[in-house]
């Protein structure tokens, strides 16, 4: 296996993702709210899934920008292309679900039984990283479910870029 070298357009890319992924970390480090926890960890999953298909697909930003529409537009793109599973595309629509109570309800909380419904059946934490402790409070559980949502999508994206698709020669 030979060494990518990341230029041009997608260091640029690689770059924002990364600028991203600091802004990311810092959020939940130090913000005390949850609603701009919520939306905020959210967008960086939509940042994320559009890095993994703009890495995956061919290196044509216009084309390739037109494809890429809606929060859960992106989602099922990126599980049609084989490049997320079920688990994560179930949990990846659960969190875009949570984002819009937070974003469109006032009172919307991780106390609500609905929220904290939702909250208590991301997967992917638990096949990935552990069974969380009995009395994980639910902005506790959203924590660590968006976060290891977060981490399996940093990688996909790497695998997209070494799996780019190529434009075929015509003739």
């Amino acid at each position: 296996m030979s060494i990518r070298t990341i230029e041009g357009k997608a260091l640029e890319r690689r770059f924002d993702l990364e600028n991203a992924m600091r802004e990311f970390a810092r959020l939940f480090r130090d913000e005390t709210n949850d609603r701009a926890m919520v939306i905020v960890g959210a967008a960086f999953i939509d940042t994320q899934l559009e890095h993994v298909i703009t890495n995956f697909l061919v290196d044509d930003e216009e084309e390739v920008g037109q494809l890429l529409g809606t929060y859960g537009g992106k989602t099922r793109l990126a599980y049609c292309l084989g490049l997320i599973g079920p688990v994560v595309r179930d949990d990846v629509r659960l969190i875009g679900r949570i984002r819009n109570k937070f974003a469109h309800d006032l009172y919307a909380s991780f106390s609500r039984s609905d929220i904290s419904s939702w909250v208590s059946s991301l997967r992917w934490h638990r096949i990935s990283y552990m069974t969380p402790p009995d009395g994980s409070s639910a902005r506790d559980l959203f924590n660590v479910g968006l976060n290891q949502v977060a981490a399996h999508l940093s990688g996909i994206v790497s695998v997209a870029r070494l799996e780019q698709r190529k434009i075929r020669r015509e003739g």
